[in-house]
């Protein structure tokens, strides 16, 4: 046995020296072992110590991990050139709004026409307090922002696959909530009231589970039995006078146990409140776009080949504007382009890389907005932002911008994943709306089919050419492949949020990606 110290090393002082030792491959790796990954506690961009030595950075991709990248190298010196194939900055960061231009897999294109400056945020869409990464950049570069509503207890839950009376009904989130946490409690109760807890606490501790079950509000304090209650809310409310309201009844346990939807609690990264950018998530794209100099991003510039040597790399690529063939060469490359179109562009990569390219599964995602001519989800059913959630057309949400504004506002219709929405890719436009209206029809019957004024718009990430997917998915052992990717090539690094698998698809998976990128980058430079 080897003796005890009074000092143990910490996690984070072990994954520090791991750092100066080993690179961002040897922390990723380490931290895989810890099943942790990238915790978004990255506040600030690295510090960046080779001041550019000369070195030319070609970065591929100008949505936020390369423009985050291009940002911060360009403030060390380094020369920055910046390709990005699609016609704007932002890559999923982006909204529709009125001309917003969108071709569809059956090779049609579809242009928005919202009315009143409204859009629908096409990727990210909320931002919750601890990506501090992301918050970093909206206070830095000025982006105003406003509370985002991710969470309305006044919101529906419809499942149309259920046995039970509850099948094909719509039911309140806040009923819904009460009555499983309510019947959980009076079953919790008469257990610890009737003994059958005695060999997991002590009776002081019955004691205080009993005092907290019945400080719920949920069960009787005499019987524990679950019962109409105030957390439930009322069926007809309560007002002035002799008005005290009608409590409203709550279902049959066993029948709510057929609804297996939305078992999960709200989590630490997606809690009630949460924040977005005023006018839409584009806007902090256009901060990050606005912040780099002038002609540093080449927009329409569509990647044919990538090739390196020893000493630098090579990068063909063409005009889609005018067709010309062109090549630029640099130092090092950063590669941000998702991982299903990348391994198609020609290129000398190991099969070593390409295998861990190819260990996360593209995500099939898609986001449809249907913009409503009134606010009747707030008029007449009191939801102020949040989602409702159906087993045919997934979440729901409602915008939390303008509450009780008289110009309507354009509701998420459809937000669906896999096989929903490669369905749901399959269909033409009027196809695609007649789905979303006749699935929101069962959680608004009769408003909202009626207060749809025509206008509709979204993306289906699967079939953007530059996109492939929504976002990498790592899942079980295929993390073990991404120290690979962290590694990078001789010349060539890799950055965005699908070097970040636990902020997959977030805002913070692409800036912390790219600030880890550049951090491993500026360590080779000032050691060539």
């Amino acid at each position: 046995m080897t003796e005890q110290t009074n000092n143990p090393i910490t996690k984070r002082d072990f994954l520090q020296t791991l750092g100066m030792i080993g690179g961002s491959a040897a922390v990723m790796t380490a931290l895989s072992g810890f099943e942790q990954s990238l915790a978004s506690d990255m506040k600030v961009p690295p510090a960046l110590n080779a001041n550019g030595n000369g070195k030319k950075i070609v970065i591929l991709g100008a949505g936020l991990a390369g423009m985050v990248s291009a940002l911060e190298l360009g403030k060390k010196g380094y020369e920055v050139e910046l390709l990005e194939a699609r016609d704007f900055a932002g890559g999923r960061t982006s909204c529709s709004r009125r001309g917003t231009k969108i071709t569809h897999a059956d090779g049609t294109t579809h242009t928005c026409d919202f009315d009143h400056g409204q859009y629908l945020n096409h990727g990210a869409w909320r931002i919750p307090g601890q990506h501090h990464s992301t918050l970093h950049y909206c206070r830095t570069l000025g982006v105003e922002l406003e509370v985002m509503l991710n969470h309305s207890s006044q919101s529906y839950v419809y499942a149309n696959n259920i046995e039970g009376p509850l099948n094909n009904t719509r039911i309140r989130r806040i009923h819904m909530e009460a009555d499983r946490k309510g019947n959980v409690a009076e079953l919790l109760a008469k257990c610890a009231s009737g003994g059958a807890l005695d060999d997991k606490l002590s009776p002081e501790d019955v004691e205080k589970l009993l005092t907290y079950l019945k400080g719920m509000g949920l069960i009787n304090r005499e019987t524990f039995e679950y019962q109409a209650n105030q957390v439930r809310g009322f069926s007809t409310y309560k007002g002035g006078g002799p008005n005290f309201g009608t409590l409203s009844e709550p279902y049959n346990f066993s029948d709510l146990l057929n609804l297996q939807m939305e078992a999960r609690e709200l989590t630490s990264d997606h809690p009630t409140c949460m924040f977005q950018a005023k006018g839409g998530m584009d806007h902090i794209s256009f901060a990050l776009r606005d912040a780099l100099p002038k002609g540093l991003i080449k927009l329409n510039k569509e990647v044919t080949k990538i090739s390196q040597t020893e000493n630098g790399v090579s990068i063909n690529y063409k005009d889609t504007m005018s067709g010309a063939e062109m090549t630029t060469t640099g130092d090092y490359l950063i590669s941000t382009i998702p991982y299903a179109v990348v391994t198609n562009i020609e290129n000398d990569f190991s099969p070593a890389i390409i295998e861990a390219m190819n260990a996360p599964a593209p995500s099939e995602v898609a986001k449809f907005g249907l913009q409503m001519k009134n606010r009747f989800w707030e008029v007449e059913d009191m939801i102020y932002g949040g989602v409702s959630s159906t087993s045919m057309a997934g979440t729901i949400a409602y915008p939390s911008a303008d509450l009780h504004g008289t110009n309507g506002g354009v509701i998420l219709a459809s937000y669906l994943f896999g096989g929903n929405s490669n369905n749901f890719s399959k269909m033409n436009m009027n196809e695609k709306i007649e789905y979303a209206l006749s699935t929101g029809e069962n959680i608004h019957p009769g408003q909202y089919r009626e207060n749809f004024n025509g206008k509709a718009a979204g993306v289906i990430w699967q079939d953007e050419k530059y996109n492939k997917s929504g976002w990498s998915s790592w899942r079980g052992d295929s993390v073990k492949k991404l120290p690979t990717i962290l590694k990078g090539e001789n010349r060539v690094l890799f950055a965005g949020d699908c070097i970040s698998p636990r902020l997959a698809g977030w805002m913070a998976g692409a800036i912390e990606g790219a600030w880890i990128t550049i951090a491993e980058l500026d360590k080779r430079v000032a050691m060539s």
